[in-house]
């Protein structure tokens, strides 16, 4: 059975009821979660507080405390925990916007927001609250966008795991980047 169907298969488990069939899919892809969390907190250049090993536990302790997800395959997990990851650096945003006083707004496209959370927190929140405006217009989109910004995944895995052509998330890409960029620049 190769990784993808044995990580079905056991995800199967898991909305059976078998309690350790979860522990057993984070134990596969773990390396995959680490490079995921490697990815985006490289890109974004978060502080020392916040490194890949605290992301991905964070990420674990979201997705296992949560009983009620129906797992239904390894893109549906993927996509669980790019949303996961998605919500803790957006707590984390939150946490570090509380902590300062003032402080200008600027407007950025969805490939600008590469400074450090503690600066750019507010950023990443308006680009929260836009991509929650996106998803309720395009699914689709809402979940490229999590998956390639939040997720770090590439285009090529993102392939593989929804089914789409690169040259389709590619042109979806520009598009989620337009709405997005268009939403922040009316907040």
């Amino acid at each position: 059975m190769n990784a993808q169907h044995d990580i079905t298969a056991r995800l199967e488990d898991a909305r059976n009821g078998d309690s350790e069939a979860l522990n057993i899919v984070f134990d596969k892809i773990y390396v995959n979660l680490r490079e995921m969390a490697h990815q985006v907190l490289s890109k974004r250049r978060y502080n020392a507080t916040m490194n890949t090993t605290s992301l991905v536990h964070e990420v674990y302790e979201k997705l296992i405390g949560t009983d009620d997800i129906e797992w239904e395959d390894r893109t549906h997990f993927f996509s669980v925990a790019a949303k996961a990851m998605r919500f803790v650096l957006i707590d984390y945003a939150r946490a570090q916007s509380s902590q300062k006083r003032g402080g200008r707004q600027q407007d950025l496209s969805l490939d600008a927001v590469q400074m450090a959370a503690v600066e750019r927190s507010n950023d990443l929140l308006a680009l929260d609250e836009a991509l929650e405006l996106l998803a309720q217009h395009d699914k689709r989109l809402g979940n490229l966008v999590e998956l390639k910004f939040f997720g770090g995944l590439t285009y090529k895995e993102i392939s593989v795991l929804t089914g789409l052509s690169e040259r389709t998330l590619k042109r979806d890409w520009e598009r989620a980047r337009t709405w997005i960029y268009s939403i922040m620049k009316e907040s």
